[in-house]
Parts: structure tokens; C-alpha cells; sequence
């Protein structure tokens, strides 16, 4: 049975690096960021399309589900359909419907939310939307996660903070579902 666990947080707040590391320390797959490369290649000055915002949702996905079938024990997701509706919100105030409706049903996918935090320095390149952005978004997403109950773990700290805060938490999530199997009876 594979975990998936999504790592959620404003631009910068090394989403890719913890998980491109704990695949790797794992064994398995890390999901990249569809948006960032489409985003890269398709952006018109400096924005998209509410309609090229639910394609890269949708494609998000896709990328979890295919990768799904290759992991072993975790799948590690950058991010999901959730963030790119925030950034519809954000460019566009009203994201489609369709968008709206994969965001939500987003927390149905993953078995650990981490929300990784803006404590570590803001690599200022050209793709993101600068450090005030930053702050905005992270206040954005800590308060979303409180207000829709959605649990999550918030992780901070340099790489190998993150790493050994990360593996207390797989820890506990295998825990749970051990514990959960332990309970069940089968006729």
C-alpha cells in the first residue's frame, strides 16, 4: 500500500528538495511540479490562462496517479491541484468551476499534508513572484489548512531538520495504519 504525501507551502519554501531527498532516501518517486515547468514555457507576461490553470491541475494529477504505479512504500508529491487553484485565485479572483472542484476534492488524495515553512532563505529567481508574495501565500495556506480542519504537519529547519521531522512523521503515519489493519476482522 503506497502513502502519498503532499508537500504544500509559498514559492521557496523547498517543496522540491525535500521531496526529490526523501525519494531518494526512500527509494521511490517524487512527483515534480507540473506548473513550474509549464509555466516556464508557456507564461505570457508572467501569467497564464484560467483554462491553462485547470490543465496543469488535471496534468498534475495525472503525473500522481502514473507515478503511483512505480512507487515503493511513499509517493512524494511537490505539490497539487489545491496550490495551482490558489494561484488562479490569486491572478484570475475567481478560478473555474472545474478547478475549484479538483482543489477540493485534492485532500482526498494524500494520506499526510506538510506544509513546509518560509524559514529558510527566499531564492529570488526569475520565475517566482518575489518574497512578499511569499509571506502572503504561506499565511494564505497556514490559515486555509486551520480553517477547513484539513491535518497537516508543519515542518521548518534547514534540509536535515526537515528530513529527520519528515521521517518522524512516516513514522507515525505507518503507525496509524498499522494500527488501523490491526483492528479490522475478516470473515
Amino acid at each position: 500500500m503506497i502513502k502519498k504525501i503532499v508537500f504544500l507551502g509559498a514559492p521557496s519554501t523547498g517543496k522540491s528538495t525535500l521531496s526529490e531527498t526523501l525519494a531518494e532516501q526512500f527509494n521511490s518517486i517524487s512527483v515534480a511540479e507540473y506548473g513550474r515547468e509549464y509555466w516556464i514555457e508557456h507564461q505570457v507576461d508572467r501569467r497564464l490562462t484560467p483554462e491553462q490553470l485547470l490543465h496543469i491541475a488535471q496534468v498534475q494529477n495525472q503525473w500522481e496517479d502514473e507515478a503511483e504505479q512505480k512507487a515503493k512504500g511513499y509517493l512524494f508529491c511537490d505539490t497539487n491541484a489545491f496550490t495551482t487553484w490558489h494561484f488562479a485565485c490569486h491572478y484570475h479572483t475567481t478560478p473555474l468551476p472545474e478547478l475549484t472542484k479538483l482543489a477540493e476534492d485534492s485532500w482526498q488524495r494524500y494520506d499526510l499534508v506538510v506544509l513546509c515553512d518560509n524559514d529558510i532563505p527566499y531564492d529570488d529567481t526569475w520565475e517566482r513572484s518575489g518574497d512578499a508574495n511569499r509571506s502572503e501565500f504561506q499565511q494564505f495556506l497556514n490559515q486555509y489548512l486551520i480553517t477547513h480542519g484539513i491535518p497537516f504537519v508543519k515542518i521548518s529547519g534547514d534540509i536535515e531538520s526537515r528530513v529527520a521531522q519528515m521521517r518522524i512523521a512516516l513514522d507515525q503515519l505507518s503507525s496509524q495504519t498499522e494500527q488501523s489493519m490491526s483492528t479490522l476482522s475478516f470473515c
